[in-house]
């Protein structure tokens, strides 16, 4: 809604502004602003210290979570991404709060990561239960994951979608939505904020 975007403002800088305007130049898909306010108020709520997030692209929801004082641990798989995330980490002098694994989630020893407030998980959408699975593990007490892009620009409600790629791609996040859902060993609640986002809580 309009309105509710215009009084709920965030106090972009500069760096933000031109990581927002490569992003939108270049395709990079990044957290959503509506999308960004939720995180953010789930980080500050729960007084998170350490946050995992799968899926780096050029480093701006770590930035923007890192501002907020917690330690961040990223993992990327695109080697172009990784370098530009690197140099936007580097540009926003927040190098002793992130730290950026070059790697596949899917792949990466998790003895070299930690113990964790929240998860947050926006990465390549058809693997998104092996990547709850794989890192649900690492999660503290009552610790969250956060699972962002569940309404895919509202392909998630078309009945009807003749890319067949993309049907199935579509097809896998309805999975994953019912899925999670599903899941006992967590409190789940999915929210039409930005483009969809679930709230899982570990009992």
């Amino acid at each position: 809604m309009e309105y509710l975007d215009k009084l709920n403002k965030f106090d972009f800088n500069e760096l933000d502004n031109e990581l927002r305007l490569y992003a939108k130049e270049n395709k990079v898909p990044i957290i959503q602003d509506e999308g960004l306010h939720f995180l953010r108020q789930i980080i500050m709520v729960k007084d998170c210290k350490r946050v995992l997030e799968i899926g780096t692209a050029i480093g701006y929801s770590a930035i923007q979570m890192a501002k907020l004082g917690v330690e961040v641990d990223t993992i990327e798989i695109n080697e172009t991404m990784y370098n530009l995330a690197k140099e936007n980490v580097k540009k926003a002098k927040l190098e002793d709060k992130i730290n950026i694994f070059f790697n596949d989630a899917l792949e990466i020893d998790l003895k070299l990561l930690k113990k964790y407030d929240l998860i947050f998980i926006d990465a390549a959408k058809a693997q998104y239960i092996n990547f709850f699975l794989k890192f649900k593990e690492l999660l503290n007490d009552k610790g969250i994951i956060l699972t962002d892009n569940l309404l895919f620009h509202g392909l998630v409600l078309e009945e009807n979608i003749e890319s067949r790629n993309l049907r199935q791609l579509v097809n896998k996040i309805k999975k994953y939505n019912e899925w999670l859902l599903e899941q006992e060993d967590f409190d789940t609640t999915i929210y039409n904020i930005g483009d969809g986002v679930a709230l899982s809580i570990k009992k």
